[in-house]
């Protein structure tokens, strides 16, 4: 399994207030698809009692794959707080865990990559989390919009732009969903991420496209395990 194909995972892989309220806790089966791996999960969008949480779980016979977000929501913004990799074999090293610090203003990781990096702006958001605030801005009919991401590997954060490009009819499981079609993009990289949201399951990911002159990988839903 290579690290370009964990990369895309990751990517790939956010008291009431608008965001928890607008995208409502659910559980759903995607299956990745690349070149190298072919592998099935469930991923998960939760209340507890310290805040929010979203899980991304995998495996087939040759490996296991585990992402975990923990995070608040206030005043309609997801505050981070850890993220956390375990993959499976061990010989894969390439566990990781991160802490955001907002007392020391500081992001620390520990594992595979081992930084620390100041924390300038308290909107950065990991692979997981981020979906909500995409989700939600979406759901809101903004047409462009900006996201910062931690960068997994040197620290600190990129910015990445959003555009929504377009409207597409998606068949799923016999049924016909209106999709709003979302492109990810990055000053200076030929990579491009495409989402597709549907608008009838509250804009869950229907389809995620990572494209780069190197590789093309693909997320499907396959189940909504429960919505709400």
């Amino acid at each position: 399994m290579k690290y370009k194909v964990i990369n895309f995972l990751l990517i790939i892989f956010l008291s009431i207030n608008v965001v928890s309220s607008e995208i409502p806790p659910y559980s759903a089966k995607y299956n990745f698809e690349s070149e190298e791996i072919s592998i099935s999960g469930i991923r998960e969008f939760y209340k507890t009692e310290n805040g929010f949480e979203m899980r991304f779980k995998a495996s087939n016979l040759f490996a296991s794959l585990f992402f975990l977000s923990k995070f608040e929501i206030k005043n309609s913004k997801v505050i981070s707080d850890s993220y956390e990799i375990k993959i499976r074999p061990k010989f894969l090293d390439r566990d990781q865990y991160l802490n955001f610090d907002y007392e020391a203003m500081e992001v620390r990781s520990e594992g595979i990559n081992k930084w620390v990096a100041s924390l300038i702006d308290d909107l950065v958001y990991d692979p997981l989390n981020v979906q909500i605030m995409i989700r939600t801005n979406v759901k809101h009919g903004l047409k462009n919009f900006k996201i910062n991401i931690v960068d997994m590997e040197e620290g600190g954060s990129k910015s990445y732009e959003f555009n929504v490009v377009g409207l597409e009819e998606y068949i799923f499981n016999g049924e016909t969903l209106k999709c709003v079609i979302l492109e990810r993009s990055r000053l200076n990289s030929d990579r491009k991420v495409t989402y597709y949201l549907a608008e009838e399951l509250e804009y869950m990911f229907i389809k995620i496209i990572d494209a780069s002159p190197e590789r093309t990988n693909t997320l499907k839903l396959l189940e909504v395990l429960s919505l709400g």
